[in-house]
């Protein structure tokens, strides 16, 4: 099991990004807004859609006014960097982000893509380049004989976790997601310091948590209204034993801070970002404990 301890990515960090930041009209004191318009405040780390409450809105600034304006979410480029996976920040053709963090990074994580490839590299003020990777996020999962090798539609990874990435502090990191002819999507980058906690045991349970409505008549025909998901999974992990203190302080310290968890690089479907419902540690042997995790993923 590994964790991901993310960077928070600010103004500053941020040195580029191909996604326009014009979803809507900016805002503006003097002008009458109608119900349901949209506007985009941009401002000190702030990057918020707000959806006017009613009509006649005029001299009503967003931030302050709840009764006049709805917040709507981040604008599109910062749907990145934001606290959903299933808000997806899209552009055409690529998405080409190029971040300075302040910290160490060894890791990056990419959840709900939609796209062909990802090209990251990292450089450094002094060695210059020290990674340069492409990866095809063509997926053989469920690809067990020649039949589904040649007639299966092609499946594509919606989450890629990059972990070998040299542990430089402060590099600059460009992240290229690209799928040409076609509007790529991202629903959340994370940049971070991995750490592992403990060996994953058999007997994973994952799954996911479906916020849809579903509404059946008297006839029995349904009414579907899709809304989002998130992912849940239950861990039981094998710990050192002069690890237990630590580890202990470690979750403490991120009840409520959503982090990567990665249960183990073989199964896509045990890498969660969000936060740990639930988790305990039993001193069981002398040398190793036992931890059981349960997480919950954001939607």
């Amino acid at each position: 099991m590994m964790l991901i301890r993310p960077f928070v990515v600010t103004d500053t960090a941020l040195l580029s990004c191909n996604i326009p930041e014009t979803d809507y009209t900016a805002f503006n004191l003097a002008t009458t807004y109608g119900l349901g318009d949209r506007v985009r405040v941009i401002g000190a780390n702030v990057h918020r859609v707000y959806e006017s409450l009613q009509a006649g809105n005029v001299g009503h600034d967003p931030a302050a006014s709840p009764t006049w304006w709805l917040e709507v979410g981040p604008t599109n480029r910062w749907k990145l960097f934001d606290s959903s996976v299933t808000s997806q920040a899209t552009n055409p053709d690529s998405i080409d982000v190029t971040l300075h963090p302040t910290g160490r990074i060894d890791s990056l994580a990419l959840l709900n893509l939609a796209a062909q490839s990802v090209r990251v590299i990292m450089t450094d003020a002094v060695d210059g380049v020290v990674y340069d990777k492409t990866f095809s996020l063509v997926s053989d999962s469920g690809v067990h004989d020649w039949y589904a090798y040649f007639y299966e539609p092609i499946d594509r990874r919606s989450d890629l976790v990059i972990y070998d990435m040299p542990p430089y502090h402060a590099p600059t990191i460009q992240v290229i997601v690209s799928d040409p002819g076609f509007t790529v999507a991202v629903g959340a980058m994370v940049l971070g310091f991995k750490k592992i906690i403990g060996g994953t045991q058999y007997g994973v349970r994952v799954g996911i948590q479906d916020y849809s409505v579903k509404k059946r008549d008297d006839f029995g025909n349904y009414t579907v209204l899709e809304r989002a998901f998130n992912k849940n999974a239950t861990f039981t992990l094998f710990v050192d034993a002069n690890f237990v203190d630590q580890l202990h302080a470690l979750l403490a310290s991120y009840r409520a801070t959503p982090i990567v968890y990665a249960g183990t690089d073989i199964y896509s479907s045990t890498v969660i970002y969000g936060f740990y419902k639930d988790f305990s540690i039993t001193i069981a042997y002398p040398t190793e404990s036992i931890c059981t995790l349960e997480i919950e993923g954001l939607t």
